[in-house]
């Protein structure tokens, strides 16, 4: 198993698409933190699974 603790960030500029509708963006900054996590057999991946704080990001963005 591959674990990597990364960081997605960027600025909320365009508009975000949700099952519960869409948000107009409010120019906010974001800094989302992640896990990823590769499991791996014979070389080959056999899986792969990321983790993203999503209630951290939509505070970010002003959306909670």
């Amino acid at each position: 198993m591959v674990a990597v603790e990364l960081s997605i960030q960027g600025t909320f500029l365009g508009p975000l698409q949700t099952p519960s509708g869409t948000f107009e963006p409010t120019g906010a900054k974001v800094n989302g933190p992640c896990a990823d996590f590769w499991y791996l057999r014979d070389g080959k991946i056999e899986r792969f699974d990321c983790y993203i704080m999503f209630d951290t990001m939509r505070a970010q963005m002003g959306l909670s």
